[in-house]
């Protein structure tokens, strides 16, 4: 949070500058982490408390509220397996409280149900590439995703 006598953007080191991409970046990765595992509690890790997040499948829906994110989540089937490859990760601070940024996803999705071999488990037909675009806040517990929202480019 900025107040007075706050550093301004100008006067921040590029290592500073770096450090605030990169942990932004971070949660970008952090963010297909959970998914992957299921472990939802930790969106309060990824998520500002009043977050806004909008699925890629849904967009016109958003939800508000990193409570209601949690909730939303732990909604959908457990026997749904998920691996997000995330790219082309972009963040830039716009100030010293504030970032924005984009990542690319490719999703792919399979079910507990497939037997798992040698080659893993086989996914299912339709997967996604889509894109997020995210803006980022400084809290007094570090950097959050403020607001999340995905669209869907592709899918098979």
């Amino acid at each position: 949070m900025q107040g007075p006598g706050s550093p301004k953007l100008a006067e921040l080191a590029d290592a500073e500058i770096r450090a605030a991409e990169s942990a932004c970046q971070a949660l970008a990765i952090d963010y297909a982490e959970v998914v992957e595992a299921q472990d939802y509690a930790r969106w309060r890790e990824i998520f500002a408390e009043d977050a806004i997040f909008a699925r890629p499948t849904d967009p016109a829906n958003p939800i508000r509220g990193v409570a209601n994110i949690v909730a939303s989540f732990r909604s959908r089937p457990a026997n749904r397996l998920t691996q997000h490859l995330v790219m082309n990760t972009r963040v830039r601070l716009e100030s010293v409280t504030i970032a924005s940024g984009s990542c690319r996803i490719l999703l792919y999705v399979s079910d507990v149900s497939e037997p798992e071999t040698v080659d893993g488990r086989q996914v299912a037909s339709r997967q996604l590439m889509g894109i997020y675009h995210d803006r980022y806040v400084r809290t007094k517990d570090g950097w959050r995703i403020a607001e999340r929202r995905g669209r869907t480019l592709f899918h098979t």
